[in-house]
């Protein structure tokens, strides 16, 4: 399990059950499959003034749409977040934010680790632990923040942890990227040491193929950051971890398929699908068939 997972739901869900005092708050995603980064998306009003009181972890906030929001008690606090802003509380920070309708935001919840690990393999100046801020448009980190939302949301196709735990470590990166270019400083990517054996991760996801696999525990199997591991593997192999993972399943069940007389469900247990009917959808997509198809012939 990654060591930045959280065991609960994350603090700021129950203060935000508290303060609005809701019994239908929206799903939060990540926290059974213990993702590096879970998220909630929001709809709500914050009014003329709604303290949300700090907690142990960052607090990031993509506002999707709706109405505009702001933030009171810091400086600037004229900044108003619109569409595509990311704002950012730090650790045991608390803030006052005001809307004028309702808000369509998400929540991203990490903790400080997890920017320590993608800090350590940026280039340059030390990184400083970022500070809050409020509605920073940056299209890049936007993007990779919408997509977040977009596929940790999506029933029909369900991410892996692998996917999202890469996806945290982009927006991380993105996120660090940004700051420092609003302070002055420009950050750039620590260069990827060729010649690196992939061959103790290809075996370790064969042997585990039916588990939910986590990026830290590939990364782990060659003492690698999760970040730099990516990158390596990417380079070497030519897809990403995720998307090889999701390959090698399609790859495994249809030869469990073809070669043996298990029932569709069995099959899509043993090679680590969420259900039989996102098998069928990944099967269709990577190899224009059905799994009814090719037990067919």
């Amino acid at each position: 399990m990654g060591r930045h997972a959280f065991e609960n739901e994350p603090e700021h869900c129950l203060i935000y059950r508290q303060i609005r005092d809701e019994d239908a708050i929206p799903e939060l995603f990540g926290i059974e499959e213990r993702w590096n980064m879970p998220v909630v998306r929001h709809r709500a009003s914050l009014g003329q003034g709604i303290r949300f009181e700090g907690v142990g972890h960052y607090i990031l906030t993509y506002h999707i749409g709706g109405a505009n929001a702001r933030r009171l008690d810091l400086n600037d606090g004229l900044s108003i977040a619109s569409q595509g802003a990311l704002s950012l509380q730090k650790p045991d920070s608390s803030g006052i934010f005001a809307s004028s309708g309702v808000v369509d935001y998400a929540h991203f919840y990490f903790n400080q680790g997890l920017l320590c690990e993608i800090a350590d393999e940026m280039e340059g100046a030390e990184v400083a632990e970022p500070e809050d801020f409020f509605a920073l448009f940056d299209a890049a980190a936007a993007s990779d923040a919408a997509a977040y939302v977009q596929r940790a949301g999506n029933p029909e196709d369900p991410p892996t942890s692998i996917e999202m735990d890469s996806r945290a470590y982009l927006l991380g990166l993105g996120l660090l990227r940004a700051v420092r270019s609003r302070s002055g400083h420009v950050a750039g990517l620590s260069r990827v040491k060729p010649g690196c054996a992939m061959r103790p991760v290809l075996d370790f996801i064969e042997d585990r193929i039916s588990d939910p696999l986590r990026l830290t525990d590939l990364a782990r199997t060659i003492d690698m950051s999760p970040f730099h591991f990516t990158r390596v593997f990417k380079t070497e192999i030519g897809l990403s971890p995720s998307k090889y993972l999701a390959r090698r399943r399609v790859e495994r069940a249809r030869d469990l398929i073809q070669e043996s007389n298990l029932p569709l469900a069995e099959v899509a247990f043993r090679t680590g699908f969420s259900s039989q009917s996102h098998m069928t959808n990944r099967m269709k997509a990577e190899l224009g068939a059905t799994p009814g198809e090719l037990r067919k012939g």
